[in-house]
């Protein structure tokens, strides 16, 4: 797991060279304007909003990810991110769909990361996830789904 404010963004690029492609995007649109799912190239870009906590919410349940990893860009407000090492510090729930990339797991060690507007949040497909966590306040962003290393 990685944060830090979207300015710094490039030097991670190094670690994750499919993050040029992101950074090719965001030269020429403005993540505020998005309003729908965006697919360029291998990048799939959704906006999200939430202003509170899902009814459905199980806090111990987490999803991973093997084809695909994620950044989660918050424009404003505070996401609350949960998350698990997928290897040793989750339990599977749901099965691995491969149409879908996912898998839901639950965990007793879960950890919490503030993503406040202006940073990001890179997670790569080691570790199981949770977005819009308990305790986040009024919460847009925008997912990016990229090839994962």
């Amino acid at each position: 797991m990685i944060t830090d404010t979207i300015e710094n963004l490039s030097i991670y690029k190094a670690i994750y060279p499919e993050i040029n492609e992101l950074l090719n995007v965001l030269e020429f649109n403005r993540l505020e304007s998005l309003s729908e799912k965006t697919i360029s190239n291998n990048l799939t870009l959704i906006p999200i909003y939430s202003n509170e906590v899902s009814s459905s919410f199980d806090s111990k349940i987490l999803e991973s990810h093997k084809k695909l990893m994620d950044i989660h860009i918050t424009l404003s407000g505070t996401d609350v991110i949960a998350y698990a090492n997928v290897n040793t510090e989750v339990e599977e729930y749901k099965t691995y769909s491969e149409v879908d990339d996912y898998a839901l797991h639950t965990s007793n060690r879960i950890k919490e990361i503030l993503v406040p507007s202006g940073y990001f949040c890179i997670i790569p497909n080691n570790f199981a996830h949770m977005a819009l966590y308990k305790g986040h306040s009024e919460v847009k962003k925008v997912v990016v789904k990229l090839q994962a290393r």
